[in-house]
């Protein structure tokens, strides 16, 4: 598959799913520094691993390898919340982010719905991960 990546110029991004596989950021750390490959990183989801351990650990323990995050917030006992009403330590996940000097994609991984629900959702993403404008640093003026 890398050798396809390659030649497409695509990244692959293994996500921490909830199905037994890496439940320590460590050890995801270490599987994907064991491929060793450059477009090899990690798509993080912030609520995924929330009854397991905070998401500002392993935001700290893997960081430059992630490469993009899904944003969803849960209970510890693992039942879904709206984004910021969860357990995911908002504050100490936005401190990550800004420590790491991450800038790269930060989607939204919950129900949709018309321009009201669309609307609540930018704005608990604003209120967790700290307001954007959606450009690039290097386009802000």
């Amino acid at each position: 598959m890398l050798p396809l990546a390659e030649e497409l110029g695509i990244k692959i991004l293994i996500e921490n799913v909830g199905n037994g596989f890496c439940y320590d950021p460590v050890q995801m750390a270490k599987y994907i520094d064991e491929i060793a490959h450059p477009l090899v990183g990690v798509h993080f989801d912030i609520g995924n691993h929330i009854a397991v351990s905070p998401p500002a650990r392993w935001i700290r323990v893997l960081g430059k390898r992630i490469k993009k995050l899904d944003v969803k917030d849960r209970m510890k006992d693992r039942k879904n919340a709206e984004i910021g009403d969860g357990d995911a330590g908002w504050p100490d996940v936005r401190q990550a982010l800004r420590e790491l000097g991450y800038r790269g994609w930060a989607a939204a991984e919950v129900n949709g719905g018309g321009r009201e629900r669309l609307a609540d959702i930018v704005n608990r993403m604003n209120r967790v991960l700290g307001k954007s404008d959606g450009k690039p640093a290097s386009l802000k003026g």
